[in-house]
Formats: structure tokens, C-alpha cells, sequence
């Protein structure tokens, strides 16, 4: 039997079997439809109308195959008892058809249908051949031909499948089959690809076809076709913006080269914040794909690569790019700020933006132009409006305004939810962490940490850098709880690669402060001031990163009692913060530069170690400490430092006090980190057995002693472990650092006969007999740093 007489049979006795006067074979171009048309109506005797008009109507079956290249007409009425059989494509739409299908009245033919099956197959060729020619086939008409399987060259096969069967589906399926060939998850069913099916292994199959490398090339093909097409051109950047394949789509237009439409569509993808959505290697890729001339031509992809520099730490790169295509005058934020009439809404805020990364002090009136861009937005423009209020953030953040911060950064964390903008909520719920740190709020940071890891969660691409991030948080959160572990790892084996991504001035800071902190608690006080170093080289050109690094340095020295060294270092900072400032309480009480605060506290700590007994000292620690700009965590460390200065000037019972309700709040909050960084001043006030004895007499203040002594902080008082009295230990401590005796005695303010006598103390106390042994024994004993 003839493989054509095989399904012409079948189809006879399924006209004769289905009640529904029409039948309709629906199928893309190779299933053999028009052909069995042919052999059904030699069968019956009767003609097959080819065209736009249907059959005339006739007793019968009237058979009718409608061609791509027509303007078909209405169906028509079946009369009852007749028949029509329908053949099309999927794409030829035929008026009054869909209302006939509503009605019940029309029985669509199974794809399946039309491809052989396995019996037919074995009674046409034998069993043997049949069933080899069905595993190789799969049935599929255009395979098979009366002799047994039709050879056809793969170049055909992709133009086939490129021709007849991708250029009639949808820009979505197309969009959805490109996905899937590139290993991308498709949500929902797979999308339909006539005949084709996906086998057990991922592979594409036709019958026993593989056709994974034609239809890859003919899907190339045919986004390419339609992406050169001005009027198939949207809907393929819809489709692709819909589905998530945007970037592989810019990317394909790029080399097509069809910029402008790769540029549109970088546009619609929310334009600079591209990198926010679809992450940093998908950014960097899509950028790389236009010419360089495009940052001139264009203010999406001038934007767009301005903020590529400026992730990268290249600042001076980010404001070429600006400058050259907006003009030298975009250098001047308050210029570009304040120019509504000269500037989209879009640039003002991208310039406000970048004044995160520059080294410009943020002024009341950056700030009054800031409010004013927001006047100028929707309130649905969800984007715009919480980057304006991240830009504010960071300028109440430096100039010390934590509540307006914490209001500010809350506003933008419910603009970027609203956009859908999970990277830039991490960021925020970074911030807050932070924040609820300065705070001295372990407990809260905690929670705001696990907002910032299910928002990073929720990426659909990866961003190793904002992991570290992350890392970083989640190790300081830690160390301010007591647990060290994490920091120290973190230190130990992320820092390289966190120290050249993204840096912005709060996150140094918070790197630096928990850092060094640390590393000086850890191991030493040159492992500190080596990973300060290394700050200051990353960070050469930034002055406001240079002060918080000088800062810093001078407190790991102070706590590695190196306090001569320390107050050298603080009289060559090029600050108007001198000691004298710090000694002058009005002055404390009116400081709100966050670097200022940081020296004139240095300057303080110096003064309550050198010279606790100054009878203005009390006084002007309370400016300091009722000073709004100073963080809870710097807060913390002043309580201490009265508390020191209380006990030296013999009032124990306001040192209690005072130590009291700092513990109590150290435990309320979870934090012991900011309570460790004073170990030098808390270890001498928890040697005096009055005080201890009373703190282990209150619960909350015994839990904070207990966490306190498990992260290394012992009851013993400088150098006491070893039989030094306070004053020989400092006499040891000046003599290491350098210091003559004429200079140790001018500084303690003691006779020269006197520091001589403490000296000849230490030599018999730790078994030497000259200066250099002595300072060997402090160093080895871990007297000093």
C-alpha cells in the first residue's frame, strides 16, 4: 500500500465520523496538508478551490486550501449535511472562522494527525524499515516520500524552518525559543514550535531529527530579519522587554548594527538604571557594543557609560563623558542643578546622583536643588524619586543628620520597591544596617541585614560585588554582637576585591571603623594601620577618604599605646581641629563635620588618657556627648571616657553610674564591638573591685561583662598582669614610642627624677637591666602595639 493512500484513508473516515460540518487542518508549511488535500480530493472526485474565495457551495464535501499570498474571503454557511475541509497555515487568519469555532461547528485536526504513524509507516515499508524510518522521521510528511526517508542538506532545513515555520510565529515565541536555546528559564509551558519537541536531555528534536544547530541559526536568521524590519522592530523589543531578554536582544541589534534601535530599546529598559535591572556584566557587555562616538551622539548611552565610570572608581572618566556630550558647564553641579530650563529632569537627577562619588562637600543648597527636582516628578516616577532621596541620604549621612537620614532613606526604599528595583532597595537596607551600627543597634541591624539578603535573593542575575557587601554587613553585625569570625575572614580573604568595586563615603567608613577595629583587636596594631594603608592607596585622589583614614590610624595607635606617636600624627592633620578646639567646650558642642568630629574625639580620647584629672575635662566631654551629630557608637565611647575620667578624679559613685547605663544600653541593643573598641579605659575601670563587684550585681550589665570577657577583654588593668603600676606602665609606654626622659616627664608632668625612678620600677619588674630590653620585653609581652 502506498504511503499517500495511508492517510487519505484517514482522513476519509474521519470526515464521516465527526459530526462538525467543518473540518480544519491547520499546520505550518512540511506536514504535507495541501498534498493530502490533493490525494483526498482524487479519491472523492472532487476539486480542491485554491485561492481567497471558498468552494461553491455543492452537495458533498467541498474542499478548500487557502494559500499565505491572499486576502481570503468569509467562510461561508455549510449546508447541512455538507462538509468543508479547511487547509491553512497558522498565520492566515480567515474572516468568520473564530465565530464558527464559538459556535461548535468546527473540528480542528490535531497536529498529529498528519504525521504517520508508526503501523502505517511498517505497512507501507515492512517492519523492519518502517520502524527504522520512524525513529529517523518521527512521521514528519516532509521526511518521508514513497521510497522511504527524504535526505535534506541542513543549510535547507535552517532556511526551511527560518521561511515556513519561525517567520509565521509571534515575536514572543520567537523571543521564548531564543531563551530557551540559550538555557534561559521560560516561565509557563513551552513555547510551541510545530513539530519540534524538547527529548529528555534538552535537545530539540524533530521525529529522531536533532535540529538544535539549524534552528539556532534559523532563529538568528529570523531575529535578524525582523529586528532589520522598522515594522517587526517593535514587536520583537516588546516582546523581549517582557520576557527578560532584553540584553541579548540590544545585543543582537548591535550587530545587526542597528544602534539607534539598540539605543530605543536601552531606553525603554529604564535607561541608566539598565545596570540596576539586569546587572553589572549584562550593563558592561550591552555599553561595550556601541561605538565609542555613540557618548557623543546619544544622552542614554552618554549616561549610561558615565555611570560605568563611575562604578569603577573613575571619576575624572565619568565627567569627560558628560562634559562632552552636555557641555564643560556639567562639571559645576549646582549649575546643572539649577538649570531646569537647560537640562531633562533625568540628567539633574544622574548629576545629583553622582555627587555620591565626587569629593565635593554637599551644601544647604545642593540640598534645596535636590527638593526641587523632586517638585518636578510624578509621584509614580518611582525610579527618580528614590534616587533623589538616595542622593539625600548620603548628605544628611556626612553632615551627621541621622533622623532626616533614616526618614529620607525609608522614602526611597518604598520608591524602589514600587519600581521593582531590588539591587537598589539592597542598597538602602545596606544603609539602614549601617545606620542601626552607628546607632550602637546590633539587634535592629541584624534585621535590616536579612531585609539586604532577601532583596539580593530576589536578583535574577548574579552581583558578586554587592555579595561582598553583604558579606561585609553580615560580619560586622556579628562583631558587634561579639563574634569576630566572620570580619576577620572577610578581611582575611574578600578585602582585595571589595576595596576595588563600588565605594561610596559611608560604606568606607563603616569598612575602616569595623576594619581596623578588628584587625588591632586580632593581631596587632601594624595589621591595622597596614590594611588603613592599603585604603589610602585605593583611595589616593579622595580627600574626604584620606581624613577618615587619618582618623582612624590615629585611634588604632591610640590603642596600641602608641599615644605619643598617636598626637603627632593628629598635629600634622591639615584640619582646623586642634587640641585647643578640643578643649573648649562651646566649640564641641557646636562641631557637625563628620571628619571634624573624628579629630576633635581623637583629640578628647588623647586628653583623657594623658591628663584625666583636668578639672574642665567632665565638662567638656558632656558638650560632646550631647553633640546630635555624633553616632550612638561614638556616643558610647565618650560614656566610657567620663566614666575613666570620674574614677581618676576620685567619684566612683558617678563612674558607676555613668558605666551602668551604658551597659544597660549596651545590652538592650545587643552590642559589645563599640564597647570593646575602649578595652584600654574599661580594662583600668574593671580593675577597680568596687566598681566590678557592682556591675556583676546587675543583670544587664553582668550579661555585657560575661560577652564582654568571651570576646578578650580580661579585668586587668594596663600593664597590672605583669606588677606596673598605671604610672610605670605609661612611663614604658612613652619610652617605647621614643620618648626621652626630659619629654616623658613634660608630658605626664612629672620631674625627670621621677620618670627615672618608675624606669628603674620597670627594668627590675619585667627582668631588665637596660632601655632596649625593656621596650623588647613591653612589645613581646603585648604591652603595646
Amino acid at each position: 500500500m502506498e504511503i499517500c493512500e495511508i492517510r487519505r484513508r484517514r482522513l476519509l473516515r474521519l470526515i464521516e465520523e465527526r459530526a462538525e460540518p467543518v473540518i480544519l487542518i491547520e499546520a505550518v508549511a512540511g506536514m504535507g496538508k495541501s498534498r493530502l488535500l490533493a490525494d483526498l480530493a482524487a479519491t472523492i472526485n472532487r476539486p480542491v478551490r485554491r485561492g481567497g474565495k471558498p468552494p461553491e457551495s455543492s452537495e458533498g464535501v467541498g474542499l478548500w486550501d487557502v494559500p499565505t499570498d491572499v486576502s481570503p474571503e468569509r467562510v461561508p454557511r455549510v449546508a447541512e449535511g455538507d462538509k468543508l475541509v479547511l487547509v491553512k497555515r497558522p498565520a492566515t487568519h480567515l474572516p468568520g472562522l473564530d465565530r464558527l469555532i464559538a459556535f461548535g461547528v468546527v473540528y480542528r485536526l490535531p497536529e498529529a494527525f498528519l504525521l504517520y504513524e508508526i503501523e502505517e509507516l511498517i505497512a507501507a515499508f515492512g517492519d523492519r524499515r518502517g520502524m527504522e524510518i520512524a525513529q529517523a522521521t518521527g512521521g514528519w510528511p516532509l521526511l518521508v516520500d514513497a521510497h522511504a526517508t527524504r535526505p535534506i542538506d541542513p543549510t535547507i532545513l535552517t532556511r526551511f524552518i527560518a521561511e515556513e515555520i519561525l517567520a509565521e510565529l509571534p515575536a514572543g515565541t520567537v523571543i521564548q525559543l531564543a531563551m530557551m536555546l540559550a538555557g534561559r528559564r521560560v516561565t509557563g509551558d513551552t513555547p510551541p514550535l510545530p513539530l519540534a519537541r524538547l527529548d529528555a536531555s534538552g535537545a530539540w528534536m524533530i521525529g529522531g531529527h536533532d535540529i538544535a544547530g539549524p534552528l539556532a541559526d534559523a532563529l538568528a536568521a529570523e531575529q535578524s530579519r525582523r529586528i532589520g524590519d522598522p515594522d517587526l522592530r517593535p514587536a520583537i523589543a516588546a516582546a523581549s522587554a517582557e520576557l527578560g531578554f532584553v540584553t541579548e536582544t540590544i545585543l543582537d541589534m548591535q550587530r545587526a548594527g542597528e544602534f539607534e534601535a539598540a539605543e530605543r530599546l536601552l531606553e525603554a529598559e529604564h535607561g541608566w538604571y539598565f545596570l540596576y535591572f539586569h546587572g553589572a556584566i549584562a550593563f558592561d557587555a550591552v555599553l561595550a557594543g556601541f561605538p565609542e562616538e555613540a557618548s557623543r551622539q546619544s544622552d542614554t548611552v552618554a549616561l549610561c557609560r558615565a555611570l560605568q565610570a563611575l562604578k569603577h572608581g573613575e571619576v575624572s572618566l565619568s565627567r569627560r563623558l558628560l562634559t562632552d556630550r552636555f557641555g564643560a558647564e556639567t562639571v559645576d553641579p549646582a549649575h546643572v542643578l539649577a538649570g531646569r530650563r537647560h537640562y531633562s529632569v533625568d540628567f539633574r537627577s544622574f548629576r545629583l546622583v553622582m555627587l555620591i562619588y565626587e569629593d565635593i562637600p554637599l551644601t544647604d543648597q545642593l540640598l534645596q536643588h535636590a527638593f526641587a527636582i523632586l517638585a518636578d516628578l510624578p509621584i509614580e516616577a518611582h525610579l527618580l524619586r528614590g534616587s533623589i532621596y538616595n542622593a539625600i541620604l548620603e548628605f544628611y549621612l556626612r553632615s551627621r543628620r541621622f533622623a532626616e537620614a533614616d526618614d529620607v532613606a525609608e522614602r526611597a526604599l518604598r520608591h524602589y520597591r514600587a519600581a521593582g528595583a531590588s539591587l537598589l532597595a539592597f542598597y538602602i537596607s545596606l544603609h539602614l544596617a549601617i545606620m542601626r551600627l552607628m546607632a550602637g543597634d546590633a539587634a535592629s541591624a541584624g534585621e535590616r541585614a536579612n531585609e539586604a539578603e532577601r532583596d539580593i535573593a530576589s536578583l535574577g542575575f548574579d552581583s558578586p560585588q554587592d555579595g561582598l557587601l553583604l558579606k561585609l554587613l553580615k560580619g560586622c553585625v556579628a562583631y558587634e554582637e561579639g563574634n569576630d569570625e566572620a570580619l576577620i575572614l572577610f578581611l582575611n580573604r574578600d578585602l582585595e576585591l571589595f576595596s576595588h568595586g563600588e565605594i561610596w563615603p559611608t560604606l568606607v567608613e563603616f569598612a575602616l571603623q569595623y576594619g581596623s577595629q578588628a584587625l588591632s583587636r586580632r593581631y596587632s596594631t601594624i595589621a591595622a594601620r597596614s590594611f588603613l594603608d592599603r585604603w589610602r592607596v585605593y583611595q589616593v585622589q579622595n580627600r574626604q577618604f584620606q581624613m577618615m583614614i587619618d582618623s582612624r590610624e590615629v585611634t588604632v595607635m591610640q590603642n596600641g599605646n602608641r599615644w605619643r606617636e598617636a598626637a603627632d600624627r593628629l598635629a600634622q592633620l591639615p584640619t582646623q581641629v586642634t587640641q585647643a578646639v578640643a578643649s573648649n567646650a562651646r566649640q564641641l558642642a557646636r562641631l557637625s563635620n563628620r571628619d571634624e568630629i573624628a579629630i576633635a574625639l581623637c583629640w578628647l580620647r588623647h586628653t583623657v588618657f594623658e591628663t584625666p584629672t583636668r578639672p574642665d575635662l567632665i565638662e567638656c566631654l558632656a558638650a560632646i556627648e550631647a553633640n546630635l551629630a555624633l553616632t550612638a557608637r561614638q556616643r558610647i565611647g565618650v560614656q566610657i571616657w567620663s566614666a575613666y575620667v570620674l574614677k581618676r578624679q576620685r567619684d566612683l559613685t558617678r563612674a558607676r553610674a555613668q558605666l551602668q547605663a551604658t551597659f544597660e544600653m549596651a545590652a538592650r541593643n545587643g552590642c559589645v564591638g563599640s564597647l570593646s573598641e575602649e578595652q584600654v579605659f574599661l580594662a583600668d575601670l574593671l580593675a577597680n573591685r568596687r566598681i566590678a563587684d557592682f556591675l556583676s550585681a546587675l543583670s544587664e550589665a553582668r550579661q555585657v561583662l560575661r560577652r564582654l570577657r568571651d570576646f578578650g577583654l580580661g579585668n586587668s588593668g594596663i600593664g597590672s598582669r605583669n606588677g606596673l603600676s598605671r604610672q610605670e606602665a605609661k612611663v614604658l609606654m612613652m619610652v617605647t614610642e621614643g620618648a626621652s626622659n626630659k619629654f616623658a616627664a613634660k608630658m605626664l608632668q612629672i620631674s625627670e627624677a621621677t620618670v627615672k625612678f618608675h624606669l628603674g620600677n620597670v627594668y627590675r619588674k619585667l627582668g631588665c637591666r637596660r632601655r632596649k630590653e625593656a621596650i623588647a620585653a613591653a612589645r613581646a609581652l603585648g604591652l603595646v602595639g
